[in-house]
């Protein structure tokens, strides 16, 4: 994968992104390279609950990693 291509998104990602607009279009917005570093966190996130507020927050505040 080279450093523009988009990386492959996580089932579990995936799914908190389309039940919040405001964080799939903020994720969607960002670069590659943001976007395998919003990956990389949600590997360190063990719960559905912590994940959804995860994706909750990058709704609201914009960059959080």
């Amino acid at each position: 994968m080279n450093g523009t291509e988009k990386p492959k998104l996580p089932v579990g990602l995936g799914t908190a992104l389309a039940e919040n607009t405001g964080a799939l279009k903020y994720f969607s917005e960002l670069s590659a390279e943001k976007q395998r570093e919003v990956i990389e966190h949600t590997n360190t996130i063990s719960s559905r609950t912590e994940l959804r507020n995860f994706v909750r927050s990058m709704a609201g505040f914009g960059s959080i990693i």
